[in-house]
């Protein structure tokens, strides 16, 4: 993708509505594009943080918790942030390509990083977007399982 392809998906992305230029610019700067295939796992489930999440820019993604399948990220959204505030610091669920292929734009930041003044700003947003996906999923009935479907 050409960068401004990468800038639109990020202006683009609901779970980044809001966020302010500044963060976004620093978090365009953090992200690297990479092209999976099918069954290629993202994240796997019980791992320590890696210091990456991502968002979907095309192709579908799976779920899964202990080898069975809760269901898929769509594109535009974000995945992996919940690793960074959860006590464990690791991931949840694993994250796997279903479609024949998938890009994702990958973005690396350190929880030090996060925590710095320079990422206060995406900090912030990133938690209130965590919580909003906790709530939401626990209102719906769907608890943990749904949970692990943004993780």
């Amino acid at each position: 993708m050409r960068h401004n392809d990468i800038k639109r998906a990020l202006s683009e992305c609901p779970d980044l509505a809001g966020l302010d230029e500044n963060s976004a610019a620093d978090l365009f700067w953090r992200g690297e594009e990479q092209t999976l295939r099918e069954g290629q796992v993202v994240y796997a489930e019980g791992t320590p943080l890696d210091d990456t999440f991502g968002l979907l820019l095309s192709g579908d993604l799976i779920i899964e918790r202990g080898g069975t399948i809760l269901g898929g990220i769509s594109e535009q959204q974000l995945f992996g942030e919940m690793a960074y505030f959860n006590n464990e610091c690791a991931r949840t669920a694993t994250v796997r390509v279903g479609s024949p292929h998938a890009v994702i734009l990958k973005f690396h930041l350190s929880p030090a990083e996060l925590r710095s003044a320079r990422f206060s700003a995406l900090r912030q947003f990133l938690a209130l977007q965590t919580w909003n996906k906790f709530v939401h999923t626990s209102q719906s009935g769907a608890g943990c399982e749904q949970m692990a479907l943004n993780n």
